[in-house]
Order: structure tokens, then sequence, then C-alpha cells
């Protein structure tokens, strides 16, 4: 028996010190409570060891080796806890609890220790076991024993708690990581309790405690670590969202992860998944050859029905220290996604989001690319819609959107191969197609389709188209782009034309625009802008007024008349600044005639449709009020039915506050619009002055005086007073006195002339 007892030791402090030091020598997570709990195991063990092999006579050895041993079983719970708490992370006991354990377990020894010479704790008695035939010790226990039980019980069962917390509360994978020490502990502890209630001549238990250490050092070191990395490795690259197959070091795959599966199928739908992963290898190595890199990776597209797959495929090689190949893998990373977004937002760069054609900057880049390549005649061709504006103001922006897509359809289909059509902005879109390509007739048909579409009801829609035959291929693209862009501008407004080609008489008339652009502030400093001054006359023959118009007076070009540079200043949005001018000019000249006694003639002057954008019209007649002194009655104020149009509510309300001022309107160019009846019917017109349309040669002349006549009545009966304008003949005039017409305008009694001339022929007369 003393032998067994001592090659057990022995074995178990091997043992120890084998664990000891393999912990010794890796720094991992849990080693110092891992080694104290092993030292305090062996301690425990061995304090046991040598109580038992005490002889008989050695009374108070024993009660020392024994009282050693219970005082150890203090430490080895306290390190337990102190284990169970570092190995789950769990710390419910603050440091003061803890301290008074430690406190409480040295007390505890301190007692056993006393015990060898008081006795108070325990007692031991030599008996002899006939059945063994050998001698042994036995215990008696005092009551302050029973206290050592409960702290030790206590500490054991908080220690079993921790462990079990943990192991309910973790996921699958971790489980076994408590599991297996709770259950050995469980059972150390139940074999303890069990030789204890026994009374056994051994407590058996004991012997484990050292096996429990080894184990516990084996677990919470190297096994359960190991196997919770492999199985979150598993994991991880069972749900990785790169694929990924191993093989062997002959090729042979050894695993395929679920989404390399997956992407493996789309080569081979129905073979064997690791059959098509070797295949893909070996067609990987006959593409590559014998690479002298471990690793090589590569962009591939794999074709899965009507859509592509856009993979980045890494193969690598896994080699031992002499360089042998011990297995091999791919990494297929899914980039699809990624592509897909990244052409999407490279389209919605390029592209118009509404009709789906070209955006400007891209436009350009293709028109480069197709004319460096051109071994054919190219034109560019630009095409927008009549007063589309009106179109979204009227149906709302809906109907302007399907028109819009109509349009980009249509440029589709005749744009044909080696052409691109873009839209520039609101409803202007450009075409550069091979000159062949370009079918006028077709052009307009295709579009003038888009009008039966009933879209819009109240107007018949107008397209405009400019084209430019391309004489250099190395032309820059915009300046092409506004060659066709003039070619529509010379035909802006004429309802009888759809397509205009560019004549280099346009760029003539650019020139020209920019020269008066560039001049137009000095002339207004310098005055070089007079008024002219075109007679209105009665029924009876008498002087009522005249008209202001504006001539240029240039310097080194003479008089520029008003169809050279008003259109140009209107574009560039300066006609406010002229029409204030002319403005000025009417109401000192009104002033002046007011002081020689000519205070009843009226010059009327035009307000532009324009003016309503950059102007508070009612604040600039009332500064003219302010400044000049002349009957306000006098200076009337012409605006033409298209200045209404723009934007009736607050045309209407300037208006209103000029009438208030005592200013009288003119409604100028009436019967020149599609809606004159109706604008009569809502403005307030003081005067109506009826456009010259209706004196020119028609075959319909009965018809046009039919009109003209009644036009003249209904004013009449509205209390306006009527200026027709344009009359050129004796004719026209004796027909107009003879219907009812009271004041008149035009070459025949006389053309417009300066201030100077109008008062030399009418005021010396």
């Amino acid at each position: 028996m003393f032998q067994s007892l001592v090659a057990l030791l022995i074995f178990l402090t091997v043992m120890m010190i084998v664990c000891v030091g393999i912990v010794n020598r890796k720094v991992v997570r849990n080693r110092k409570s891992v080694v104290h709990l092993i030292w305090t195991a062996v301690f425990t063990a061995a304090c046991y060891t040598a109580f038992i092999l005490v002889p008989p006579g050695w009374h108070r050895l024993a009660v020392f080796m024994d009282g050693l041993y219970f005082l150890a079983t203090d430490w080895l719970v306290v390190y337990l806890m102190l284990f169970a708490a570092a190995y789950t992370d769990v710390h419910p006991i603050s440091k003061i609890p803890r301290r008074v354990i430690g406190l409480l377990a040295g007390v505890d020894s301190i007692s056993f220790l006393i015990n060898t010479f008081t006795n108070h704790m325990f007692d031991l008695r030599s008996l002899r076991s006939e059945k063994l035939n050998l001698y042994y010790w036995d215990v008696q226990f005092r009551f302050p024993h029973a206290i050592h039980r409960v702290f030790v019980y206590s500490i054991v069962l908080y220690s079993l708690l921790i462990l079990l917390y943990r192991l309910v509360n973790s996921p699958a994978i971790y489980k076994n990581k408590y599991s297996s020490i709770l259950v050995q502990t469980a059972s150390v502890v139940g074999l303890n309790i069990l030789c204890a209630v026994v009374d056994t001549k051994y407590d058996y238990s004991v012997i484990l405690y050292a096996s429990l250490a080894i184990s516990i050092c084996y677990l919470a070191l190297y096994a359960s670590p190991k196997k919770l990395l492999e199985r979150i490795h598993s994991t991880i690259v069972g749900d990785s969202v790169i694929g990924l197959s191993a093989y062997d070091n002959n090729g042979k795959c050894v695993g395929v992860n679920r989404v390399a599966r997956e992407l493996l199928k789309t080569l081979e739908a129905d073979e064997d998944i690791y059959a098509t992963a070797e295949r893909y290898l070996k067609e990987w190595q006959e593409e590559h050859g014998d690479s002298e890199s471990n690793t090589v990776g590569e962009e591939k597209v794999l074709e899965k029905g009507s859509k592509k797959l856009y993979l980045f495929v890494t193969y690598q090689k896994f080699l031992d220290e002499k360089g042998r190949i011990q297995g091999s893998c791919f990494q297929f990373e899914n980039r699809t996604e990624v592509t897909d977004q990244f052409r999407k937002e490279q389209y919605i760069a390029t592209h118009d989001t509404l009709t789906g054609l070209l955006n400007r900057s891209a436009f350009e880049e293709e028109c480069r690319r197709i004319l460096s390549q051109a071994g054919e005649p190219y034109c560019m061709v630009c095409s927008n819609i009549q007063n589309f504006k009106l179109v979204n103001e009227l149906y709302g922006s809906r109907v302007g959107d399907r028109l819009l897509i109509a349009q980009a359809d249509i440029l589709k289909g005749l744009a044909g191969k080696n052409a691109v059509s873009a839209r520039m902005y609101a409803d202007k879109f450009s075409t550069l197609m091979p000159k062949r390509c370009f079918r006028r007739q077709e052009f307009l048909e295709k579009l003038s389709k888009i009008s039966d579409m009933n879209l819009v009801s109240s107007f018949r829609l107008h397209y405009y188209v400019g084209v430019y035959e391309i004489t250099d291929l190395t032309e820059p693209v915009w300046t092409m782009y506004d060659k066709a862009v003039m070619a529509i501008d010379a035909i802006r407004g004429n309802y009888e034309r759809s397509i205009s080609y560019y004549r280099d008489e346009l760029l003539q008339r650019i020139l020209l625009e920019k020269e008066i652009l560039g001049e137009f502030d000095r002339a207004i400093e310098e005055g070089q802008f007079a008024m002219f001054l075109q007679p209105q006359v009665s029924a009876r023959g008498e002087l009522v007024g005249a008209e202001g118009l504006v001539r240029w007076i240039h310097p080194v070009k003479g008089i520029m008349y008003p169809g050279t540079f008003i259109s140009t200043l209107e574009k560039a949005g300066l006609i406010h600044k002229l029409d204030l001018y002319i403005w000025e000019c009417a109401a000192g000249k009104l002033e002046e005639w007011k002081r020689k006694g000519r205070g009843n003639l009226s010059i009327s002057v035009n307000i532009s449709a324009k003016d309503f954008y950059y102007l508070d019209v009612c604040e600039a007649f009332e500064r003219l009020i302010e400044r000049y002194d002349f009957d306000v009655k006098s200076l009337k104020l012409e605006i033409t039915e298209t200045a209404l149009m723009e934007n009736v509510h607050e045309t209407m309300k300037a208006l209103d506050g000029l009438h208030a001022l005592g200013y009288e309107i003119e409604l100028d160019d009436f019967g020149s619009g599609y809606s004159s009846l109706g604008m009569l019917k809502d403005i307030d017109a003081d005067i109506l002055k009826i456009d010259m349309i209706f004196l020119q040669e028609t075959k319909q002349a009965k018809r046009s005086a039919t009109i003209l006549k009644n036009i003249i009545t209904m004013a009449g009966e509205l209390g306006m007073p009527v200026i027709t304008e344009g009359v050129e003949t004796k004719e026209q005039a004796d027909f107009l006195m003879e219907i009812g017409c009271d004041m008149f305008q035009g070459y025949y009694f006389a053309k417009p002339m300066s201030i100077e001339e109008f008062e030399r022929k009418y005021f010396e007369e």
C-alpha cells in the first residue's frame, strides 16, 4: 500500500510539473488562474497523501498533515472560483467580497495550523482494519469544522453556478467549452460528498483533485481553444461571403463552402460539385501553366443564363518548409453587386435619367470617338419643341415628360448605327449621325406623330430642327452643336418652317449680336439711342400723339433699326435697360411739350415682356411721375398679347398698379395672337391698337374687312378708342373711317421721324 501511494504521488507530481511547464512556455489567456489551480491541487493531493502515510504512533504529525490538507482545500476552492470567473468572464462579485473570501480562507487556514496543538477543529485516532490488515487514521470532527465545510462547499457551489450560467447563456458552439469542466468538477465534488456521507476510511476524491487539475489545464489551455477555433474557422469558412474551395496536394477537392458551391454550380448545374471544383482547378492550371507565384488573382466573368457574374478569383498554394505543395485553395469574391452598382452610377453619370439618352458630357466624348473613326460625311442635328414651357404649365410635367420620352425614342430609331443622341437640357436634343441617314421628310413625319398622341389638345406641337453638315471632323463638338442651334434660331417663331440648315450667314449674325452686346452699355451711356416718333392722327386729320420708336445712331454704321438689335437685347436680358432709357426720353419730352403748351399730345411707349422679369414696372413709372412734370395720361403704355401670355397673373397685377397711378394702357398688335378675344375680356385696357395684319392683301379680303369692322364696333361698345396701325394707302384710310375707326398710324400719314423733324413739321406749321 505504501509503495503504491508513493508511486501515485510521484506520478501526480510529475504530471503537475509537466502541465505547469507547458503552461509557462506559452502566453495564453487564463494561464495565471490555471497555474494557481494546478499548484494548489498538487499541494492538496500531496498533503493528503502524506497524511495517509504517517505511521500510527506519530499522532501530532498526522494531525498537522491532515490540517494542511484541510487548509489547502480552502485555497483550492478559492482558486477554483477565480479560475471559473476568469474562464467564463463572469465577475458578479466585486473586489471587496473577494478579499473578504480570501481573508476568511486565511483565518480558516490559521485555525487548522493551531489545531495541531488544540484539536478544536478535529482530532485523530489510529485504528486497525482487520479486513485490509492495515492501520488508518480515523478523524474526530469538532463543531468548528462544520463551518469550514460550509465555507468550502459554498465556494464550490458558487463556482459551479458560474460555469452553469455561462453554459446556459452561451451559443451552442461555446457550450462544450464550459460543459466538460463543469461535469468533471461536479463529479469530483460529488465523490467528495459521498465519501464524507458514507464515512469511508479514505477520501478517494482527493486523487481526482490532481487529475481534475490536469484535465482543466488540458481543456482550458489546449483542447477547448483548439476545438473552438476549429469550429469558428469552420463556421467562418462555411458562412463566408467569399467562396472557398480547398484541394489536397494531388488536386482532389476536400471542401467547398456554400458560396463557392453556388458559384461553381453556374459552370455545371447537374455535375457533382467536387468534380466541378476539380475540373475548374485543372482548367486554371492549364490556363496559367506552372506559375512560380504561390498566389495568383484575376477577374473572371461567369455566364448564368442572361445574367453575368463578375468574380475576382484568387488561387493560392500552401507549401511546407521544404517547398513541397501541401494543398491549395480558390477564393471566389463575388463582385457582381459592386460591379452592377458601379455601372449604375456610371450610367447615371453619363445618361439622362428620364429619356435614357446620353447627357452633355458623355455626348461630347462619344462624338469625338465616332468622328475620329469616321469614314463618311456626318451631320449634327438638333431639335426642340416650340413653347415647351407652356406645355408643362398647362398640362403638367408628367405630360411634358411623356413628350420628351417619345421624342427620345424617335431619335434612337432615326439615328441608326454609328450615331449617338443626347438630351442636352429641357426639350433640347442633339444627334450626331451619318449624313446619308438624315432623311428630311422621314424626320419630320416621325416627329409629327408625337402630335397624334393626344397628349395636348388645345394647340398643335411645332418642332424645330437645325442641321449642320459637318465639313471639318476635327472641329470642336460644341461648335458643331452651336451651329445646329443657330439654324434653329434662324426660323424660330416661323410656324411655316420646321427644318433649317446652317449657313455661314448665320455665323455673321452671331458675330453681329456679339458686337451689339459688346457696345450696348457704352451706347446707353453716350446717348447713341434716340427716340423717333411716328404720328398718330384722328379721323378728322388732327395730330393726337405719336408712338415712340427707338433708333441706334451708331457712330460708324449710322442709323440702325430695331430689327437689327431688339431681338439680341431680348435674348441677352438687356431690353429693360433700353426700355427704361426710352421711357425717360418720352417723359422728358412730354414735360417739355407741356411747358410749350403742347400738353394735349401723347407719346406711346412699349413695355416688353422681359421688363416684367427684370424690373418692378410700377415702381419705374412711379419714379417718372416724381422726376418729370407731365400729364400721366399723355404717356400711353403699349403692351402686346405675347407679353401678357408669358406670365398672365403677374402682368395683370402690374397693369392694375399702372392704372392706379393714372396711366392708360394700349393693347398693342391686337389680332396677331391666338386668344385675342379672351385677352380683351380679362384685361382692363383703355385703347385698342389693331394689328396691321387685317390691312394686308389676302384672298379673303371681304372676310378680313368684316372681322375688322366688328372688332371696331365691339371696341366702341366697350368704350375703347381704336388705333389702326399700318395704314399705307388712301383706300385703307377711307375704309377705316367708314367703319368707325378713331385714330390712325402708318406710312400714309407719316413715317417715323426724329424728334426735331417731328417738331418742325407739326409745331412750326
